[in-house]
């Protein structure tokens, strides 16, 4: 290696550096009003400068399995794809619908779509571009007690809460960010966190202005619970 190409070398890895060192990740716990951990919770940050523009990841699976859509929270960033897919043994639909405990947010986008059974094998799978942001509620014009919900985010840094109510946010630039929470049965928005993202992983906390309803997934009761 000549002097030239060593320099050349050295300049790349100490920008691959500084670019790492600009980014930190962030675990958020969500708990509900009454301090209990709160699952399918969408946690955003989005820094308060401005940032530079990310790739589009990864179309987001949602799967229709055992009469359910799997997962019942996802979030994709605007621009981003979904892709639907029916791994069981009988035909379903996939529409847009109404969002919210009340059913009164509109779907930030129009759209249904015949899943075919799978067979021998197969699954049928579509492809959906979300190029509007804001909620979806998600439903099946043949089984009504599925629901599902799609969040298309105005900031590619976001992550839905598990069973104990964490979740972790990668990558997100330096400095300044606002911390956002977003939840299926939420009536009013939550209060934005401001929180300050390091290249040490930052943890914090968030609560949620209310407390979601028991979700029972078990077959008998998804019809009168699985919002």
């Amino acid at each position: 290696m000549n002097t030239h190409q060593y320099r050349l070398v050295s300049s790349l890895l100490l920008a691959c550096g500084a670019t790492a060192a600009m980014a930190g990740s962030v675990q958020v716990t969500v708990k509900s009003a009454d301090g209990k951990p709160v699952a399918d919770t969408v946690v955003l940050l989005q820094p308060t400068a401005s940032w530079t523009p990310q790739p589009l990841p990864a179309p987001a699976v949602i799967a229709q399995k055992d009469i359910k859509f799997m997962p019942y929270v996802s979030v994709v960033p605007v621009g981003g794809t979904v892709r639907f897919v029916n791994k069981d043994a009988y035909d379903h639909h996939v529409r847009s619908l109404p969002g919210g405990p009340l059913g009164t947010v509109a779907p930030a986008k129009q759209f249904e779509i015949r899943m075919p059974a799978a067979a021998g094998g197969k699954e049928a799978s579509n492809d959906l571009k979300m190029d509007v942001p804001g909620v979806i509620a998600l439903g099946c014009h043949l089984h009504g007690s599925m629901r599902g919900h799609v969040f298309v985010s105005l900031t590619p840094w976001y992550a839905v809460t598990d069973a104990n109510g964490r979740a972790t946010v990668e990558g997100v630039p330096e400095g300044q960010a606002e911390l956002r929470l977003w939840h299926p049965d939420q009536l009013t928005d939550q209060a934005p966190v401001q929180v300050q993202v390091a290249a040490a992983p930052l943890s914090a906390e968030a609560k949620l202005n209310f407390t979601p309803r028991r979700r029972n997934n078990t077959p008998a009761a998804r019809d009168s619970n699985n919002y």
